[in-house]
């Protein structure tokens, strides 16, 4: 396939998508409306743990992607705004119980403005703490 540019390979506007069942990560995406990095820290202090030190991933509109291992044997689902079992701007991306969430990857440019790479470390696993408000128990919805 040739490009919009002329070379061989992805068209211009294409972008990467993290499938999350099929690479088992879950994605904590820090919004910058509801001040999800605060909201974050807030919930680490609390429980007296410290930041996630993991890959960050930049996204076009200030906020950030942390990407996390699912933990082997667990269910985490996707939620959004206030169903977010880790507070107010934090939407959680996980492998879910069928098809799971996704994440628009690094590379990829969304009104003209990068998803980039801002702590290049390796995918971790995921906190316990976290993991913890995450996992799947009969009776609540996941999406």
């Amino acid at each position: 396939m040739r490009s919009a540019s002329g070379s061989c390979g992805a068209t211009v506007g294409d972008n990467i998508g993290v499938g999350c069942r099929a690479s088992r990560v879950v994605g904590l995406d820090l919004d910058v409306e509801d001040d999800g990095q605060a909201v974050l820290a807030d919930l680490a202090a609390r429980l007296c743990q410290p930041w996630p030190d993991t890959l960050t991933v930049a996204t076009p509109s200030g906020g950030r992607h942390l990407y996390f291992a699912a933990p082997d044997g667990s269910t985490i689902g996707s939620f959004s705004g206030a169903r977010s079992p880790l507070g107010p701007g934090i939407d959680v991306r996980g492998p879910g119980l069928r098809s799971g969430g996704y994440l628009i990857g690094p590379g990829s440019v969304v009104g003209g403005i990068p998803y980039a790479i801002v702590r290049d470390e390796p995918v971790r696993a995921l906190p316990r703490w976290i993991a913890d408000r995450l996992q799947h128990h009969p009776g609540r919805k996941t999406a």
